[in-house]
């Protein structure tokens, strides 16, 4: 009986143990796709270490050629269509948190992390010169991280990361219309980010957009999260339609997004241990 008792001691614990290891293996998390890509096929590309902190890039389809920033230098760079290798730059401004860049008409914006954005043209030399555009009239505590230029309304729509009138609730969006009258006072959308939660297939922190574009194809915003490792698809006035968790392993910062005119998706990640990279993921109609 004392040699039973004995064993009970040790064979129910060994039990519980393989039980319990045998259900955290059940639970992996097996990380999705959206709709008209495969996560597990991306292109890679390591970039030059003077955008290691990329914070933001764009495609330019008329000139057919990226655009991209590092967060704090105050230049833009230039990437070759198919190396990624810088092709020139252009120093802009001095050092600052620069988030965001989109283009309309193929004048690229470059957007701040206080709401302020700036504008580089051009002269008929080819002289490049930076023109601060306009900056939210927002008061309090704000941060903004993420910009994108929606045609349907011809105007770039800024997304607040932190701003003191979400309340952590919401997140608002802010239209800037750059042939007209620039920036508008009222949020021109809000996302719910309790319907975020709701749609999120794993529990996390709070949504924070650090990049954002709008599909060519589906017409649909894609906002990245960096601090909370989602992708948020929603339609143009800001309406939640599915979230996606972005692995770590695969995108260790993710900081901009931005689109081909074939649907192809890019995402930058800034350098965490070495080089930045830019995954690219082949669209599938």
């Amino acid at each position: 009986m004392q040699r039973l008792n004995f064993l009970g001691k040790i064979v129910l614990p060994l039990i519980f143990i393989t039980a319990v290891l045998n259900c955290c293996k059940a639970k992996k998390y097996i990380y999705k796709s959206p709709p008209h890509y495969d996560f597990s096929k991306s292109f890679e590309d390591k970039l030059d270490l003077r955008i290691k902190e990329i914070s933001g890039i764009v495609w330019d389809s008329r000139k057919d050629e990226f655009i991209t920033h590092n967060d704090e230098s105050g230049k833009i760079f230039y990437l070759d269509k198919e190396s990624k290798l810088i092709k020139r730059e252009f120093h802009f401004a001095g050092k600052g948190d620069y988030e965001d860049i989109a283009i309309v008409n193929g004048v690229p914006y470059i957007l701040k992390s206080d709401g302020e954005i700036t504008k580089i043209i051009a002269d008929s030399t080819g002289k490049q010169f930076a023109v601060e555009a306009g900056k939210i009239p927002l008061s309090g505590a704000n941060d903004f991280e993420s910009m994108y230029y929606d045609s349907s309304r011809s105007a770039l729509i800024v997304l607040c990361k932190n701003c003191k009138i979400d309340d952590k609730k919401t997140i608002s969006a802010f239209a800037f219309y750059p042939d007209s009258i620039g920036f508008v006072d009222k949020p021109v959308f809000t996302i719910d980010l309790a319907k975020v939660a709701e749609l999120s297939p794993r529990a996390t922190t709070r949504l924070e957009p650090s990049a954002a574009a709008v599909h060519p194809k589906l017409h649909k915003v894609f906002i990245v999260s960096s601090g909370s490792n989602q992708l948020l698809i929603a339609d143009l006035d800001g309406n939640p339609e599915a979230v996606f968790m972005l692995a770590k392993k695969l995108f260790p910062q993710p900081e901009g997004i931005t689109f081909k005119n074939n649907g192809d998706m890019y995402i930058s990640n800034e350098g965490v241990s070495g080089k930045g990279t830019l995954l690219r993921f082949i669209y599938t109609p």
